[in-house]
């Protein structure tokens, strides 16, 4: 019952967001979805095949630039439907995000309480900011779908491991499958497997050291296996080691020319800026036209040596900026919100970082406190996975939105310990 009142209200208020905003989601990054629009185009012409073959239109740096899962999804979307629709995706990624709000909900019922997880589900169901960016035209919602159904698997077999059963090799092996689709959506959780797998290894103690082991390892084997298409497919076509997608060295430099303003070091914080830069310095005008499509790969490389040679020549300065950046994914996005006539849009008015950052301070406080260090560690572990090693790029809020759910979570933790010590309180008077 709770997870689908969860579903009806993140469904109700996705579609109230769709509504007023239809004229508006057209306008944000442009070039982006007209980019994976046209990947998709290539690949309801040539197959999936395409994607694998030298002779395709992907087989240009500039396709490398993300992942193709989204404009693999378009295609299927496109093909099923019989022509583009910019509807039927948004309805498709409406869906999708109102699972992962029942996701949270069976995640935080698996270690905590039903209505702690009805608390949770419904912050995440009515949040302007998850509502905002399920219904833009790119895939920054859809990867944090995956990530949630993994740290179910997980949440379900510490379950599994309190009561002593056999360990689930094969549930941690599709958790971490399951983290390597979100990287065939969005690179960002690259490394989120192996940093689980570190948290498994040491709070699973009812376990044996060398089953903890085969549990950690069969989390990372699931991931392996699913990236290791994207990478073998890039070596096959690129003849290059690229793991999932290029940008790394882009959104490196970048996110040091976002915290350098006096430009002390020269690097640019955009990517028209980098170009530029890049085409003076090897006088090709041809550098002009795209990040990756002249030279792409050696470039990036470049990117990423610069960037390092600036880390390590100004390390305790940009262990600041990781600190700054960390900082700023925990503020909340001040995302377009739904109109207040349907009442949606005042409840959507408190989710202000000025409010939540606390309850979910308040939260982790109440669950270390309580020594339930397994359920903190689980809650924590994907924010602490985007605070270490997203705060290393450039990054806009709609890289980080799986954190939200944990958030929320903690939050839901606050308000339901919080109310029920105020609902006894008023019992006893």
């Amino acid at each position: 019952v709770a997870c689908l009142a969860v579903f009806i209200v993140a469904c109700g208020v996705r579609l109230l967001t769709w509504h007023e905003t239809r004229a508006e989601v057209g306008k944000v990054q442009t070039v982006v979805t007209a980019g994976y629009k046209r990947d998709a185009r290539f690949l309801l012409e040539g197959g999936i095949s395409s994607l694998f073959s030298r002779m395709s239109p992907l087989a240009t740096p500039d396709s490398l630039g993300h992942p193709p899962g989204y404009p693999v999804l378009l295609a299927l979307i496109f093909k099923l439907r019989g022509g583009e629709s910019d509807l039927r995706v948004q309805l498709f990624q409406i869906f999708c995000d109102a699972l992962a709000c029942v996701l949270l909900c069976l995640i935080v019922a698996e270690l905590l309480s039903v209505s702690t997880a009805l608390v949770a589900g419904l912050l995440a169901a009515v949040s302007p900011q998850l509502a905002w960016n399920s219904v833009l035209l790119l895939p920054d919602s859809l990867a944090a779908l995956p990530i949630l159904c993994a740290v179910y698997l997980i949440a379900r077999a510490t379950s599994h491991a309190r009561a002593k059963t056999r360990p689930p090799f094969a549930s941690m092996f599709l958790a971490g499958a399951l983290i390597g689709v979100s990287c065939w959506l969005r690179a960002n959780a690259l490394l989120l497997a192996p940093l689980v797998a570190v948290f498994i290894f040491f709070t699973f103690f009812t376990e044996a050291r060398a089953r903890r082991l085969r549990l950690a390892a069969s989390l990372v084997a699931g991931a392996v296996v699913v990236v290791g298409v994207l990478t073998v497919r890039n070596a096959v076509v690129f003849r290059a080691f690229v793991p999932v997608s290029l940008g790394a060295g882009q959104t490196l430099l970048e996110g040091i020319g976002d915290y350098d303003p006096d430009a002390r070091f020269g690097i640019p914080a955009t990517d028209i800026e980098i170009m530029r830069q890049e085409a003076r310095a090897a006088s090709r005008p041809d550098y002009n036209e795209t990040l990756l499509g002249a030279d792409g790969i050696a470039r990036e490389r470049q990117r990423l040596a610069r960037g390092l040679r600036v880390i390590g020549a100004h390390p305790v300065w940009f262990a600041s900026v990781m600190l700054r950046r960390a900082a700023s994914m925990l503020r909340m996005e001040r995302a377009r919100r739904v109109s207040d006539a349907t009442g949606v849009g005042l409840l959507q008015r408190l989710f202000i970082t000025a409010l939540f950052l606390p309850l979910a301070i308040v939260g982790a406080f109440l669950l270390a406190r309580s020594r339930d260090r397994r359920t903190l560690a689980l809650l924590l572990a994907v924010p602490a996975y985007y605070l270490c090693f997203q705060s290393v790029f450039h990054t806009e809020y709609r890289y980080t939105l799986a954190l939200n759910f944990s958030l929320f979570a903690l939050a839901a933790v606050a308000l339901t310990r919080l109310g029920g010590a105020l609902w006894q309180k008023l019992s006893k008077t």
